[in-house]
């Protein structure tokens, strides 16, 4: 998907949880975890520019470091969010929140993510995710060589995907016991279920699909590099 961020051209950008997959603008890496289990990343992890090995809940740097922090699925993972969030506003002008909604992470079910996560105006609402694993990872094989199944979701980006561009001030975390998803409210469910894409874009989008579901791992990391960009 197109990740909807806009680091400014000047000033620091950091990078929290960069794994595998750093943002080309991203100056500073900051990742909690350097050991070779990839369970949770894509691939090997990444030491290209500046790294810091670091807990998020307490970021080792000075309050107003950066101009912009690039956080892409790691607020799912996090112990205490309000105070994650807390240390992004003290070290950041800006930034970039980007998450699995509470709909895909019931339908791929990630067993080490901690919270479901919606976006429920400007404020990002998590609450405990369940135990249960009702799908194995049949979503996962459907999205990796499924072309239509992936242009499905592909077409439908803030059904699967929650994004979140903050300035310091704006950032709100709410964790409470249960889900606000308005999933029994026809006039919602009407609204969710609303084509993104104009025809011409569904077609474009699909001929995306047929491609690059057939493009090897190593082939989408070279167009990544070449593109700069975090997906392809």
């Amino acid at each position: 998907m197109k990740q909807k961020l806009n680091p400014p051209k000047a000033g620091l950008v950091l990078e929290i949880g960069s794994g595998d997959n750093p943002n080309p603008r991203s100056n500073v890496l900051v990742d909690r975890f350097l050991g070779s289990d990839n369970r949770e990343r894509g691939g090997d992890l990444v030491v290209d520019r500046p790294f810091v090995v670091a807990d998020a809940h307490h970021l080792p740097f000075k309050d107003d470091a950066f101009a912009y922090a690039i956080c892409s699925h790691i607020l799912e993972h996090m112990d205490d969010p309000q105070q994650f969030a807390h240390e992004l506003e003290r070290t950041c002008a800006a930034g970039y929140i980007q998450s699995p909604s509470e709909i895909a992470e019931r339908l791929f079910h990630w067993s080490f993510h901690r919270w479901y996560v919606n976006l429920v105006d400007d404020t990002l609402v998590l609450h405990p995710k369940e135990p249960q694993e009702p799908f194995g990872e049949l979503f996962d094989y459907l999205y990796a060589y499924n072309p239509g199944y992936y242009f499905f979701q592909r077409s439908m980006p803030d059904l699967f995907w929650i994004e979140r561009e903050w300035r310091r001030g704006e950032l709100r975390v709410h964790v409470q016991d249960h889900s606000p998803l308005p999933v029994h409210e026809p006039e919602a469910l009407r609204a969710f279920v609303q084509p993104r894409y104009s025809p011409l874009g569904m077609l474009g989008l699909f001929l995306f699909s047929l491609i690059g579901r057939n493009l090897n791992a190593n082939l989408r990391i070279l167009l990544r590099r070449i593109l700069g960009r975090s997906y392809v």
